[in-house]
């Protein structure tokens, strides 16, 4: 394990492989394991942002991440093309949040 309690290795595995399917402009770890108050069955909570996402119906993106997903801690994934993502930080929204006190992995 890595600061905050993060599988760095295991996590920039993941993606890397997310990447192969959908090139990534954006990853936010966000959530308890990017605050550094995990416990040990605390999931991880992404934020993925690609243009790929778009023709793919949002209650089904998430599906097609966990596939990839081999880390031994749940994953909780929000996928959202840019145009959605930057629409949701508007918002009073835990994209906003995310954005605001998340951790950075691809920017």
């Amino acid at each position: 394990m890595g600061r905050l309690g993060i599988d760095q290795d295991a996590l920039e595995t993941f993606l890397q492989a997310v990447r192969t399917r959908f090139p990534l402009v954006r990853a936010i770890l966000f959530g308890s394991r990017a605050r550094g108050n995990e416990l040990l069955e605390s999931d991880y909570d992404l934020i993925l942002v690609s243009p790929a996402f778009a023709p793919i119906p949002f209650p089904t993106r998430a599906a097609a991440i966990n596939d990839l997903w081999h880390l031994d801690a749940p994953l909780e994934v929000l996928c959202y093309t840019p145009e959605e993502f930057q629409r949701k930080a508007q918002e009073i929204s835990v994209v906003a949040e995310a954005e605001r006190e998340g951790m950075e992995l691809i920017a």
